[in-house]
């Protein structure tokens, strides 16, 4: 297949193009303009672009032979409050609208559990949706938009909705990135919520190797991507840093929950 991804030099896109690469796809990486390439984004034709400054005439030039794009572009994700998500949203639909304009036929889009609001319990394709950060809110409004845009457009649509992602630490910000850096750092010390919350844990080659083969699929929906498999918080956490062998501990307790954080929520995996 001929597959685009934008945000392909991210957290996830990067492992995301090796993986397809490495599977004989013909991957086109599109990146932005000001950003260092990852040598996992070698075997990809790299287009380095402002997705969102794109005509009509350019997504033609780029995606007239291409079979999927997979959008995991997004500004801002690990800060649920940044004003971007809303300021940027439509941005999202009109650019995936253009791409559509072009002939791709199949859309494959990151979505998130952060969609869902405060729920206790698994998350299925059917599990209503009430978002309380500008995170949650620009994404639930992008899947609304757009599912109703591809019956509309007679375009497939694949709404993949990510958790909490582990793996190739070093390069992300999540809470294992953050660990790893503050050990890096010298401190004895990582301060963090209770850790009793049970959340959905996946491994970032594990993810990869679920959009690769949804995206392989074609078929149509809302998708989990997703271990299925509930785990707390702290013991995450007591196990990364004795994967790691660090020397830094826990400080649990020291900041509250946030409101919109579930105490339980994973997703069916399917």
């Amino acid at each position: 297949m001929n597959i685009a991804i934008t945000g392909a030099n991210g957290y996830i896109g990067r492992n995301v193009v090796r993986n397809l690469v490495e599977s004989g796809h013909n991957v086109i990486s599109l990146v932005h303009p000001n950003d260092e390439i990852h040598r996992f984004l070698d075997g990809s034709r790299v287009i380095k672009t402002d997705i969102f400054s794109l005509a009509a005439q350019d997504c033609i030039d780029i995606f007239s032979d291409v079979d999927c794009l997979l959008h995991l572009a997004w500004q801002a994700g690990f800060n649920h409050h940044d004003p971007s998500h809303i300021q940027n949203v439509v941005k999202h639909f009109n650019f995936i609208d253009h791409v559509t304009n072009s002939g791709v036929k199949n859309i494959s889009v990151a979505g998130t559990m952060h969609e869902i609001g405060y729920y206790v319990g698994e998350i299925d394709a059917n599990t209503p949706c009430n978002p309380s950060n500008p995170y949650g809110i620009a994404k639930n409004f992008l899947r609304q938009a757009l599912i109703t845009h591809s019956e509309k457009k007679h375009f497939n649509l694949q709404w993949l909705r990510f958790y909490y992602i582990t793996g190739d630490d070093k390069h992300s910000n999540s809470i294992f990135g953050k660990i790893l850096r503050a050990a890096e750092d010298g401190k004895s010390t990582f301060p963090l919520n209770s850790g009793e919350m049970l959340y959905d844990f996946i491994d970032i080659n594990e993810l990869s190797e679920k959009i690769k083969i949804r995206i392989e699929s074609g078929v149509s929906g809302i998708f989990n991507c997703s271990s299925g498999k509930p785990k707390s918080l702290r013991t995450a956490v007591e196990q990364f840093i004795e994967k790691h062998k660090l020397t830094i501990k826990p400080e649990y307790n020291v900041f509250p929950a946030r409101e919109y954080d579930s105490m339980a929520i994973w997703g069916k995996d399917y």
